[in-house]
C-alpha cells in the first residue's frame, strides 16, 4: 500500500512538474469561478509566487483592469452554462508588471462523475509577439499602398491642390488618424500654414501655433522637420517632452503619435511640411517610416513636375492665344467669336461631367478652332452677301488647315483632331471627312455645339444676330441628328436652368 501511495505521489508530482514547466498558463476553476488550481505561468503572471497563493481568490482579486475581470468571468458563465467549449478566441490582458498583453485563450468545461458541469479549464498563451508582428506587417503594408496611391494621384493631378487633397485622404483611407500639409512662410515670415488635411481633426490646427523659428513653440516634428530638412518621428505625446505644448490639445483629439516629412524643391530647399498623426503610441517603426521618406520624395517630386507643367502650360496658352488674335485681327466681325465658343464648350463639358483635364483640352481646343480660317482669303471671311460655292468650298479647307498647323504641336491632348473635326456632324453630314456619331471625338462634338450657339446668335457680314433663343430652337431641332444629344442637353440646361449667359 506504502509503496503504491509513493508511486501515486511520484506521478502527482512529475505531472505537476510537467504542468509547472508548460509556457502556456493553465489554470482552474470551480461553478464559482473560484480557482482552485493552476500551474506556476499563470501564477506569475497574476502576480503570485507560487500557485498556492492563487486557490481561493477570484478575478476581482487579481491585478487586471476590472473590465477585463468582468470579461473574464462572462465568459466563465457562458462557457459553463452552455457546457460547450469556446476556443482560441483573442482578449487583453493585464499583467501584475502593468504590461498590456494579448493572449490567445480557451475554456473549456470540467464535469463530475455524473457529468455535471462542475467548474472551467482554461489555458491561455501570450500572443503578444505575434500580435505585434501582425500590427507591423500592416503598419509597413498601408505604407506600400499609400506609397502606390499617392504615386496614381500624382500622374492624374492637376494642380498643386488637388494633389495635396487627394495625398492627406489616402493617407487617413489607409488607418491614420489625421494628415496635413503646412505651407513655410516666406520672406522672413517663419509661420507655417495649412493648406491642406483630413481625418479628425476637431479644429485641432486652429488651435495649435505653428512656427518654425527656432524658439520654444519650434521644437516639435513638424517645426523641426521645417528647419533642419530632416524627418522627425514623436512616438508618445504624453512622454514626449519636445511635444509639451501641444500635448493637451493633441491627446483631447486622440492623437497619440506623429511625423513630419519636409517636402523639397529640386535645390533641396524645405517648401512644406506633411504631417501624420496615430491614435497609438509607438506608431512609426523605422520600416513604414523609411516607407513614409519615400512617400515624401515622391510628393515633393510630384509638386515640382506640377509646377514645371504648370510653367509649360502657361507659356502654351499664351501662345494659342497670340494665334487666336492672330485669326480674329482678320476678320473684325467675328472678333471674339473663339473666345465666346471657348467659355460656352467649357461649360457644356463640365456640365457633362467631364473631367478637369479634358476639360481644359477641349477649352483650349475651342480657343483656336478656326485657326485654319488664316489661309482664306478676307475677302470672303467679310464678304457681306451670299458665298458661292467656290467660295464655301474655300471655307470648308479650314478645318484640314488647322490640323496641319497643329498636328506637330506636342499638346497633352487631341487638340489638332478637335480643330479638325469640329465642322464633322453627328450623322455623318459634315466636313472634311464625314465622320458620325462616336467616331468623331468628344472635345469636338462640344465645340460643334458651342460653335453653332455663337454663330446663329451674333451678328455676321451677311446678315443681324438671329438672338440666343432661335439658337437654342436650331440644335435642340438637330438633338441627334448634326449634334451629339449629350452636349445638347447639357447646352440646354445650361441656357435654360442655370442661366449661363454667353458674353
Amino acid at each position: 500500500m506504502t509503496e503504491s501511495k509513493d508511486t501515486a505521489n511520484k506521478s502527482q508530482e512529475l505531472l505537476d512538474h510537467i504542468v509547472d514547466s508548460f509556457q502556456i498558463r493553465m489554470f482552474w476553476k470551480d461553478k464559482d469561478s473560484r480557482f482552485i488550481d493552476c500551474n506556476q505561468a499563470f501564477a506569475e503572471d497574476a502576480g503570485f509566487k507560487n500557485p498556492d497563493e492563487v486557490i481561493g481568490k477570484t478575478e476581482l482579486d487579481m491585478p487586471w483592469a476590472k473590465n477585463e475581470a468582468a470579461y473574464h468571468l462572462e465568459t466563465d458563465r457562458t462557457v459553463m452554462a452552455s457546457g460547450e467549449p469556446s476556443l482560441s478566441f483573442e482578449q487583453a490582458l493585464t499583467t501584475s508588471k502593468n504590461q498590456k498583453r494579448w493572449i490567445l485563450t480557451s475554456k473549456l468545461p470540467t464535469r463530475d462523475s455524473r457529468g455535471q458541469v462542475n467548474g472551467i479549464l482554461v489555458l491561455y498563451q501570450d500572443a503578444t509577439f505575434i500580435k505585434e508582428l501582425d500590427k507591423e506587417r500592416y503598419r509597413v503594408n498601408r505604407a506600400y499602398q499609400l506609397l502606390r496611391n499617392a504615386n496614381k494621384a500624382i500622374i492624374s493631378a492637376t494642380d498643386e491642390a488637388s494633389l495635396f487633397d487627394q495625398i492627406c485622404n489616402f493617407i487617413v483611407h489607409h488607418g491614420y488618424q489625421m494628415a496635413w500639409i503646412g505651407q513655410l512662410g516666406k520672406n522672413g515670415n517663419k509661420t507655417i500654414v495649412p493648406i491642406s488635411s483630413a481625418g479628425f481633426d476637431g479644429h485641432y490646427l486652429e488651435t495649435i501655433k505653428i512656427t518654425w523659428a527656432d524658439d520654444a513653440l519650434g521644437h516639435g516634428p513638424t517645426e523641426t522637420a521645417a528647419r533642419e530638412g530632416r524627418t522627425v518621428v514623436n512616438q508618445n505625446f504624453l512622454t514626449n517632452p519636445d511635444m509639451l505644448p501641444w500635448r493637451e490639445s493633441a491627446i483631447k483629439h486622440g492623437y497619440q503619435s506623429s511625423i513630419a516629412l519636409p517636402l523639397k524643391t529640386s535645390t533641396g530647399s524645405v517648401f512644406a511640411v506633411l504631417t501624420i498623426y496615430d491614435a497609438e503610441p509607438d506608431a512609426f517603426d523605422e520600416d513604414e517610416t523609411a516607407k513614409l521618406d519615400e512617400l515624401a520624395q515622391t510628393l515633393s517630386f510630384g509638386h515640382e513636375t506640377l509646377l514645371e507643367r504648370a510653367k509649360r502650360f502657361d507659356v502654351m496658352e499664351k501662345s494659342v492665344a497670340a494665334l487666336a488674335y492672330t485669326v480674329e485681327s482678320r476678320d473684325p466681325y467675328t472678333a471674339g467669336h473663339q473666345h465666346r465658343v471657348a467659355k460656352l464648350a467649357l461649360a457644356i463639358a463640365q456640365d457633362m461631367g467631364l473631367d478637369a483635364d479634358t476639360c481644359t483640352g477641349i477649352q483650349l481646343a475651342a480657343s483656336i478652332h478656326d485657326i485654319g480660317k488664316m489661309q482664306v482669303p478676307i475677302e470672303i471671311l467679310t464678304k457681306p452677301t451670299k458665298l458661292t460655292t467656290l467660295e464655301m468650298n474655300l471655307i470648308k479647307v479650314h478645318p484640314d488647315v488647322g490640323y496641319d498647323i497643329l498636328k506637330d504641336i506636342p499638346f497633352p491632348w487631341p487638340v489638332a483632331d478637335m480643330v479638325h473635326q469640329h465642322h464633322e456632324r453627328y450623322d455623318g453630314s459634315g466636313y472634311p471627312k464625314g465622320l458620325q456619331n462616336k467616331d468623331i471625338n468628344i472635345g469636338a462634338r462640344i465645340i460643334a455645339v458651342a460653335d453653332a450657339i455663337e454663330a446663329i446668335s451674333s451678328h455676321r457680314p451677311y446678315r443681324p444676330a438671329l438672338g440666343i433663343d432661335v439658337a437654342l430652337k436650331e440644335i435642340e431641332t438637330q438633338r441627334g441628328v448634326l449634334y451629339d444629344p449629350d452636349a445638347v442637353d447639357s447646352c440646354l440646361s445650361l441656357f435654360r436652368e442655370k442661366h449661363f449667359v454667353l458674353q
